[in-house]
């Protein structure tokens, strides 16, 4: 079967990882998958942009990417710089562009199948399937319906096309309960609906890694190692947890390993330099896909401060895939994946339960070893790509 998977979104970090981890489940299953993106967001050839220069363990990456990475940092700054009007313009006018390329694509070679992640004011993958007549999965990660941090000044109009694009698929995937309730409290439930949770490759996560190497490459050796990934914005989080543990770091020989970067660090920092622990604390910045789970392994226990209500948290299902023992707060999204004697949840916002939940993972830690295999164990069984892009064509009625 030929599918073709098109995004307009930059492909990194977590966005990143769901795209190819769904782009790859489709190849795994033997599929012909052909990717259309912007130039140079195609994550499963390229590393995420200001991604560092070396791996995990300082080897070089290709400068044959370069280009690619110059490309993700053209595209932050007309996301970052320019006023909203004009940029919900371009998006508007992107779809011109798209129309033309997947036109072409479909002449040529039609697909079997058209996936998409959905973006605001994309509507033109659902133009052309309907004018082929193509089954159309729309993946719906960005909606009208959440709060963003730059409000929309054409609402009225996107929020039209959302409409228009839900109701026309043959199938619109999300992926938090709150976030498929909410779609259809705005838009009526006149379309198809699927609730599925992110996920992760098992080729990236089952295999060996060399933890003791990396700790010692990291300067982590014999401490205990909190922490977690993404691109670190303020109500993540991460300084609550800083706070809350660094006037104990020193005697409890604990040290945090957080792989990511963002505006967060500033205030991170910050805190450390406060409670004079700042040495304690590394942010690697933004790292490739594939070098998250080598970084993942020098972690003992995972910590996820806060989170969406609507969202599901990619770093939680990749925790849970390294083994690791998990303390997160008590939300629906969080509930979905994490069950009972997985993980320790606390009631969201209270920092002092976080604390206490961590400080049972310290005094415990064959209990804690005993919730990462759990959670380890469930995900494999149920939250990998493969079996979601299996669950997909079982949906659609399309064969395997």
């Amino acid at each position: 079967m030929k599918i073709l998977y098109t995004h307009r979104t930059q492909g990194v970090g977590a966005e990143g990882a769901h795209i190819k981890g769904m782009y790859e489940a489709f190849r795994n299953l033997g599929h012909s998958v052909s990717m259309l993106c912007l130039p140079g967001c195609n994550p499963s050839e390229v590393a995420p942009a200001g991604a560092s220069a070396s791996g995990p363990m300082g080897a070089t990456r290709d400068t044959s990417k370069a280009t690619a990475t110059g490309l993700r940092r053209f595209y932050r700054v007309i996301a970052d710089g320019a006023p909203q009007v004009l940029f919900e313009m371009i998006e508007l006018g992107y779809n011109g562009l798209l129309f033309a390329q997947m036109l072409g694509r479909c002449l040529a070679a039609r697909p079997d199948l058209i996936y998409e992640r959905y973006s605001l004011n994309n509507f033109a993958p659902t133009l052309v399937a309907r004018l082929f007549g193509i089954p159309h999965v729309l993946e719906v990660n960005d909606s009208v319906v959440i709060q963003r941090s730059r409000p929309l000044v054409l609402r009225w109009l996107s929020q039209r096309i959302e409409g228009w694009c839900l109701r026309n698929a043959d199938l619109n995937i999300t992926i938090t309960e709150e976030f498929g309730k909410k779609l259809q409290a705005r838009f009526g439930q006149t379309f198809k609906l699927e609730v599925m949770t992110n996920g992760v490759a098992r080729d990236r996560f089952d295999r060996t890694f060399k933890r003791e190497e990396l700790r010692t490459a990291l300067g982590l050796d014999n401490a205990t190692v909190l922490g977690g990934t993404g691109q670190f914005l303020s109500w993540h989080g991460l300084h609550d947890l800083v706070g809350k543990l660094g006037p104990q770091v020193q005697a409890r020989n604990l040290r945090f390993l957080f792989i990511g970067d963002g505006p967060a660090r500033d205030e991170v920092m910050a805190v450390a330099q406060r409670l004079g622990i700042a040495e304690r604390v590394h942010i690697t910045g933004m790292q490739p896909i594939d070098s998250v789970p080598d970084l993942l392994s020098a972690l003992d226990i995972a910590v996820v401060p806060n989170a969406a209500v609507h969202a599901s948290p990619m770093k939680l299902i990749e925790y849970m895939a390294m083994g690791l023992p998990i303390v997160a707060p008590d939300l629906p999204s969080i509930r979905a994946a994490v069950g009972e004697g997985m993980g320790r949840i606390f009631p969201a916002g209270d920092m002092e339960a976080m604390k206490a939940c961590i400080e049972d993972l310290l005094a415990d830690p064959s209990a804690a070893r005993e919730l990462g295999r759990r959670a380890r164990e469930h995900v494999f069984d149920e939250l990998t790509w493969d079996h979601h892009g299996l669950k997909v064509l079982a949906i659609l009625g399309m064969r395997a």
